[in-house]
Parts: structure tokens; C-alpha cells; sequence
């Protein structure tokens, strides 16, 4: 095996923007978001003083800081010195105009993450899907090897408490996300694209909006960085065929630059051979299920390699990664039942993650519980979301979550779509509170069923509700 790192040498940059070292105290608003609870991580390593508020500060659990449940003037005051606040939350909210009032900085959270990476040597992790899971895996590699970078991504590690933190080196780890086309306020010297879909269906009109925008974001590097793209995605070519600096593939593709072969699976877990430029890096077995996951690693060594990781500590950081909460997190398996909790909720990783428990749990009947995220990309993919929740053997629907939309068409938009399975012949019902799909389950759950909980809003507190409610029915049976 080769035990040699293909780093990439990069200046690290001028500190010419809001050191976010020079501490204070700091409100958040819209404090709840996955990726603000980052923020708060990093901005708490720093020595801030947190405050914030959200609507959905029932649902936190975060020791690091207190958040209220409403919008308030009164929670800015002039001893705030920044106020960060989530893309969910509108420009006319009270707090957001209280801070301008007193000429307090008022940055959004890709903002302010933008400005970080004008401190750092960054590498920006982009695409429509796994973009925490490779960020969190690069980090591990990182670690692994006694680094010590910044990192932020918007999910929760299995094995710990906190999903972000400030490093003491020189690199800055960062999911980069497309919404709004978020990930151009960063400033890569690295950028990884792990594929594009058409998603966010209320910020692109068409695919080829979505592939504009990564290539957009892929040229912001400059002629000294690098570009990693997926070599299996004919969208993340195009839109990284125009580079002003060296570029590198990988994925399954003989043409790949970091390939995975040898390629073997058990109960859903994968183990492979390493390869760049067809020479043995490394021998690779996750401890995350999914062949998806093994596209996620590829992409999280070829980033660590240029980081500075030998081929030895890749190989030892991938299998140490224990994962992320909710992205394929085993939930429950006592015998009776088995519970999946995924976030996924665009119909190409839905596909995945069924698949995948598929694989985990072979020749069970399968169940999928969905929680549709957003009304517009429901009806503009109802056609693909149905085709994909087929694949279960029974589905229960819930209301949609609306997140940034108005919330009156949403349980009409669920119930379209539960037509749509019938029309399959697909077993599917709604369920629209978390009450009514616990009483559906408890009266139809048998021994051996595998459930896969699916969606982006409130669903995974279901998962945890559902795990508990089994194993009171089977000490009552």
C-alpha cells in the first residue's frame, strides 16, 4: 500500500475579514436550523456568548446557550456585538430590525460562513446529497491524523455531542449548500461536487439552473486549487468542465481518478480497495451502511489525501467513522422490530437509503414512513416520490413539513401523493399527526417488520417515539 499523502500546497489566506476570534456576545436567530446550530458550535469554541431565539426552540437540546421560542425587539440589546440569522427567517422580523436600529453587524449564517473562509485555508463540500456525511468523514481522516481544523456541517455525529467545532489549524471543512445559491459566499481553495440534482425547486426552475449554479460555484476556485467532482454524474461533469485549476473524479467509472474496486457488501456494509490513479491507497470497511456511502468516503479521502493524509490514516479514518445522527442511523433492532431513521427527502436519496436498509435487513417486510418536505417539491417530483416509496412494501404518509412555505396546501399535497401510490398499487395511507401513525403501526406492526423513517422536518422524533411504543407492545404481547 502506498503511504504517501498527495497534498496540495495552498497559502493559506489574509485575515482580512470579521475575526471571528474577537468575541463577544452573538444572537441567533432562527437558532433551531441545522446549519446555525453549527455556527453556534464554532462561535462558542470561540469564546462568544450565546443568545437566540426560534420558534422551534421546543425541539433543542443545546447546553451551549438558552433559546427563546419567539421573535422579540427586546432580545437585542446593545450589548450584542453580532446577530447571525438562518435563510427560514424573513427580513422584517423584529430582532433582525431592532439590531440595524443599534447599528449592530447583521450577518446570515452562509454570510458569516463565507467571511470564516476568508481566514481559512477552505476546503467547501458541495452537492445535492452528502454533503455532511463527507465533510463529517474528512474531519474524521483529519483528526485521525492529529490535525486539528474548523469544521461545519449541518448534522449531528453519532459518537458525539457537538457536529462543528474551531480548529486550531489552518484548514476550514464546510458543507457548502446550493439553496439560494448559498456555497457563492465561500472562498474554496478546494471544492467538491458530490453530485446535482434538481431540488430546492423554490430557488431553481429547471435542472439547468441547479447546474449553473455549481458552475458557478466550482470556478470560484482559483488556478492554485483543486476541484473534486464525481465522475457517475454526467451533471457534475458539465458543470466542471471549464476550470482555471487542476481537477481530479471519483466514483465508480474506470476514468475515475480515486476509484473504489474490489467492492464487497454484508448486510448492507461495504468494504473496497482504495485506488488513485489505479495505484492501492488503502483498504477501506465502513462502519456506515449504504453504497452511497462508499461514493461519500471516495470523495472525503480524496479531499483528506490533499489535506495532508497518508494512505494509512485514510484507511483507518473511514473505518472509524461511526456516522451521522439521522443518515441511515440504525434507531432500534431488539428482535421484534428493526427502526431506520434517514433524512432523506429528495426521491434520489430516498431511493438510496431504501435500498439500503433493504440490504441490511433482507427478505423483512419493509415500511416506509415519509414526511414530504415542502408542498412545491412534492408536486414537482410527486411523479418520482411515488415511484420510489413503491419500493417499500408498506407506506404511511405524513402532512408535509413546510419549512419556508405557508402551511394550507400541505395536507391536501400529502394526500395527492398517497393517490398516486394507490394508483401503483402501492399499500399506502395517510397518517397526519404523529399520534395517528403510532396508532396505525401498533395495530398492524408484526414480528420481523423493518421500519425506515424518511424526511427532513419532525419525522426522526418519530423514530425514537416508534421504538419505544414497539417495545411496550411486545412486553404487553
Amino acid at each position: 500500500m502506498d503511504d504517501v499523502s498527495t497534498s496540495t500546497l495552498i497559502r493559506p489566506r489574509d485575515d482580512a475579514a470579521l475575526r471571528i476570534e474577537s468575541a463577544g456576545r452573538a444572537h441567533l436567530v432562527g437558532a433551531a436550523g441545522a446549519g446555525m446550530q453549527a455556527m453556534a458550535d464554532v462561535l462558542h469554541d470561540a469564546g462568544w456568548t450565546l443568545s437566540g431565539s426560534d420558534p422551534r426552540a421546543g425541539t433543542l437540546r443545546n447546553p451551549r446557550f438558552d433559546v427563546a421560542g419567539e421573535h422579540r425587539a427586546e432580545a437585542v440589546d446593545s450589548a450584542v456585538g453580532l446577530v447571525v440569522y438562518s435563510d427560514a427567517v424573513p427580513i422584517a422580523n423584529p430582532e433582525l430590525e431592532r439590531a440595524r436600529e443599534l447599528g449592530i453587524p447583521v450577518l446570515g449564517y452562509p454570510q458569516l460562513l463565507g467571511q470564516l473562509s476568508e481566514t481559512r485555508t477552505t476546503a467547501a463540500v458541495a452537492g445535492t446529497h452528502g454533503k455532511s456525511t463527507t465533510t463529517a468523514m474528512a474531519a474524521q481522516i483529519l483528526s485521525t491524523a492529529g490535525g486539528d481544523p474548523t469544521v461545519i456541517y449541518g448534522a449531528t455525529p453519532i459518537d458525539r455531542q457537538n457536529r462543528s467545532r474551531l480548529g486550531r489549524g489552518r484548514w476550514l471543512l464546510a458543507e457548502a449548500c446550493e439553496f439560494r445559491e448559498n456555497f457563492r459566499h465561500l472562498q474554496p481553495d478546494i471544492a467538491v461536487v458530490l453530485g446535482i440534482e434538481h431540488d430546492h425547486v423554490d430557488c431553481f426552475d429547471a435542472p439547468d439552473d441547479v447546474e449553473a449554479a455549481f458552475s458557478r460555484f466550482a470556478a470560484k476556485v482559483p488556478a492554485e486549487g483543486l476541484v473534486l467532482a464525481r465522475a457517475d454524474c454526467p451533471a457534475t461533469r458539465r458543470a466542471c468542465r471549464r476550470l482555471v485549476c487542476a481537477s481530479e473524479t471519483f466514483g465508480f467509472s474506470v476514468d475515475a481518478t480515486w476509484q473504489a474496486t474490489a467492492l464487497r457488501e454484508r448486510c448492507g456494509y461495504y468494504s473496497f480497495q482504495l485506488r488513485c490513479r489505479r495505484r492501492l491507497v488503502c483498504e477501506v470497511k465502513l462502519s456506515v451502511p449504504g453504497r452511497h456511502n462508499v461514493v461519500n468516503a471516495l470523495a472525503a479521502a480524496a479531499l483528506a489525501s490533499h489535506c495532508g493524509a497518508s494512505g494509512t490514516v485514510i484507511g483507518a479514518g473511514l473505518s472509524q467513522f461511526a456516522g451521522l445522527r439521522r443518515r441511515t442511523e440504525p434507531v432500534a433492532d431488539d428482535g421484534f422490530v428493526a427502526l431506520v431513521d434517514d433524512y432523506a427527502h429528495h426521491p434520489a436519496a430516498m431511493t438510496a437509503a431504501l435500498q439500503t436498509v433493504r440490504q441490511m435487513y433482507p427478505a423483512r417486510r419493509l415500511w416506509c414512513l415519509f414526511e414530504p418536505h415542502q408542498s412545491s417539491r412534492t408536486i414537482r417530483l410527486l411523479d418520482q416520490f411515488a415511484r420510489t416509496l413503491h419500493n417499500a412494501d408498506r407506506i404511511v404518509v405524513t402532512e408535509v413539513f413546510p419549512a419556508r412555505e405557508e402551511t394550507g396546501v400541505a395536507r391536501a399535497v400529502s394526500a395527492d401523493l398517497v393517490e398516486r401510490l394507490k394508483s401503483l398499487g402501492a399499500h399506502a395511507v395517510f397518517r397526519s399527526t404523529a399520534e395517528e401513525i403510532v396508532g396505525h403501526l401498533q395495530s398492524s406492526v408484526q414480528p420481523g417488520d423493518v421500519f425506515a423513517v424518511l424526511g427532513a422536518g419532525d419525522i426522526g422524533a418519530v423514530a425514537h417515539e416508534l421504538g419505544k411504543r414497539f417495545r411496550t407492545i411486545r412486553k404487553a404481547g
